[in-house]
């Protein structure tokens, strides 16, 4: 008889344990997650027990991280991060000599080093054209006479071209040198981003992206 109530007192007790995706409370979902099943695409989501955040998006040579809190509401996860809403910028930074003897550009990060990549629209001889992209050393413009403008922006990351006043600049050198001010560039923001637990999982619609092969899909993260 005894054993018999153990056996129900078992049953009631798994019973009453809330399923991973029905009724999930802190203890349950808190864990690192990791994104399947998306070619090309590596990103994770620690949940802190505390209720903190870690995230990150890897996608070829665009790169997103985020911080901040997530709460449960309604059976989901719910995550909110700053307003990440400091805008990159670039701006002249100073002229330098020209070994080819050709006008160049190179745009420069805080630390001095040259960044690959950003796209080049410069005006010139009458006309405003795509002149590539810059690597880590200074990059040609197909310019006779010096520049009025040049405009420049990072387009995987949605940063549209921001023009730059650089009339009267040129002298006897003729490279270009702008800093690029990342402000929040990378940064994703969650406001009420909801993530719906399932299957020793959580789904999410990713959303809010650049990358417009993958905005609107659906991730699937599973625990680690």
């Amino acid at each position: 008889m005894k054993s018999r109530a153990f056996a129900v007192a078992m049953l009631l007790a798994v019973a009453v344990q809330p399923a991973f995706g029905q009724a999930p409370d802190v203890a349950a979902i808190a864990g690192e997650y990791c994104l399947v099943g998306v070619r090309e695409v590596g990103s994770c989501l620690k949940l802190h027990a505390d209720g903190r955040f870690q995230y990150f998006l890897a996608y070829g040579a665009y790169d997103e991280g985020s911080e901040g809190t997530w709460r449960l509401d309604g059976g989901e996860v719910v995550l909110d991060s700053p307003a990440y809403d400091r805008r990159a910028s670039f701006s002249f930074k100073r002229m330098q000599k020209s070994n080819s003897g050709a006008y160049e550009v190179v745009v420069e990060a805080g630390n001095g080093r040259a960044i690959a990549g950003v796209a080049m629209r410069p005006t010139c001889d009458g006309r405003t054209f795509d002149a590539g992209v810059t690597q880590s050393y200074a990059v040609a413009i197909d310019c006779r006479a010096a520049p009025s403008s040049i405009a420049l922006g990072l387009a995987m990351f949605g940063l549209d071209h921001q023009t730059v006043d650089v009339s009267g600049r040129a002298g006897a050198d003729k490279v270009y040198v702008f800093a690029f001010d990342p402000g929040d560039l990378g940064r994703k923001r969650f406001a009420g981003h909801r993530l719906r637990p399932g299957d020793r999982g959580l789904v999410m619609i990713y959303r809010d992206t650049p990358i417009r092969d993958l905005s609107g899909r659906s991730f699937r993260y599973t625990r680690k």
